[in-house]
């Protein structure tokens, strides 16, 4: 995956949640409390219990009601602004890209670290609001290391595993095949752009690609394909169209 990209093609998503259930079971991380809200999107939001989240949006559009599905996750960015920013180095970008977070090094509270911050230098620094470190559970604040998607870096050479399994949890345990994983990042997002051509050509008149690639962040090695305008799903930054 060196100089790879993922793509997340949210046309062909369900919203059945086998990411976000894959990720936990993966990272060995325990179901946090949550509360019926009258959206089937629980939890909220991405925590220090759960990596990625599927988002629902419902928009009303030329009085037709649009139900929107987000995989919410962290967005790789190329200048890994939350390295950048980590007064520990608990952050590295490896050379295929991926930005992970070395719970050895990170120490979000005490003394010696990002005490008595809400917002820890991490997150101020990202363009996205990605990293979190607390959740709750049984009624009770629990704080972690800070947590974020890892692309799953330690299946992707684990001889251990079967070759078809050496891929982000999240992308085995999806059905309809929304998430790719290549190596070649130039080939990859070309074939996402004519797969948004595609869709604006067949009743998806607004299909985007998110989130555009010159923006303050630069370049990021994840990327969605958006079924609709990238500004009905709330999310930050802007699109490319």
């Amino acid at each position: 995956m060196t100089g790879g990209r993922v793509v997340i093609d949210m046309s062909k998503c369900i919203a059945c949640k086998s990411c976000q259930v894959a990720c936990q079971q993966w990272h060995s991380l325990e179901a946090e409390d949550t509360t019926f809200t009258g959206s089937y999107q629980n939890p909220p939001d991405m925590s220090g219990a759960n990596l990625t989240v599927e988002k629902f949006k419902e928009v009303v559009v030329g009085g037709k009601l649009k139900w929107l599905f987000f995989k919410d996750q962290c967005r790789h960015c190329e200048g890994a602004w939350c390295a950048l920013a980590c007064p520990k180095y608990a952050i590295q970008k490896t050379a295929a890209g991926i930005v992970k977070i070395d719970p050895e090094k990170c120490i979000p509270d005490g003394p010696n670290g990002c005490s008595g911050l809400p917002i820890k230098p991490c997150q101020q620094y990202c363009f996205f609001n990605v990293p979190k470190y607390n959740y709750v559970k049984n009624g009770n604040p629990v704080e972690t290391k800070m947590m974020k998607c890892d692309l799953c870096y330690d299946r992707l050479g684990n001889l251990l595993l079967p070759l078809s399994s050496r891929r982000p949890a999240c992308m085995v345990a999806c059905p309809p095949g929304v998430i790719t994983v290549g190596a070649n990042g130039n080939s990859m997002w070309t074939t996402a752009v004519a797969r948004a051509k595609t869709l604006r050509n067949h009743g998806f008149p607004n299909a985007t690609i998110y989130p555009h690639q010159q923006g303050p962040w630069g370049a990021t090695h994840v990327i969605w394909i958006l079924p609709d305008d990238w500004r009905l799903y709330d999310l930050p930054g802007y699109g490319y169209y």
